[in-house]
């Protein structure tokens, strides 16, 4: 089995600093993970893809695959080289689970700003879904096959 080394080094990049308060917990959640006997891409290397590819604005991940063949993007990001397939075979073999615990535990980590009305409600978590990818098994909402817009305010007894 490859050994997974950090990816903190002497000189980190500004993407070494984001990456930095996560990486414990992907060891964590890799360590977690039953290997491959032949396996070369690992979740360490996935979840650095993925996070790079959403920070950095690439139009799609076939672009950014195209770039790391081509070796157009800087070594020192460290991303790792890999075959369009082998990526997307990495969705079905990491599940969102791994992501979410991720993103679960960092989040805990943080300091939360207090908002008094609305404290009753507990912890909200709003994310900007424009950033991430609506994920292929999701489903369309269902209300919008039955309601159509503004039925409901109109709605009488």
């Amino acid at each position: 089995m490859e050994k997974i080394t950090p990816y903190y080094v002497e000189n980190p990049t500004v993407f070494d600093q984001l990456m930095k308060p996560v990486e414990t917990l992907i060891k964590e959640q890799s360590e977690k993970l039953t290997s491959h006997h032949n396996e070369k891409f690992f979740f360490p290397d996935f979840f650095r893809l993925l996070i790079y590819y959403f920070v950095s604005g690439t139009q799609s991940i076939g672009l950014l695959i195209n770039a790391l063949q081509k070796n157009i993007l800087p070594p020192e990001l460290k991303l790792r080289r890999v075959a369009r397939s082998t990526f997307n075979d990495a969705f079905e073999r990491f599940s969102s689970d791994l992501f979410k615990t991720i993103f679960i535990s960092l989040l805990s980590s943080l300091s939360l700003k207090a908002i008094p009305e609305i404290e009753s409600l507990g912890v909200i978590y709003c994310v900007d879904g424009s950033l991430f990818p609506t994920m292929s098994s999701m489903l369309w909402a269902e209300y919008k096959k039955i309601v159509k817009p503004y039925d409901y305010i109109f709605a009488t007894n």
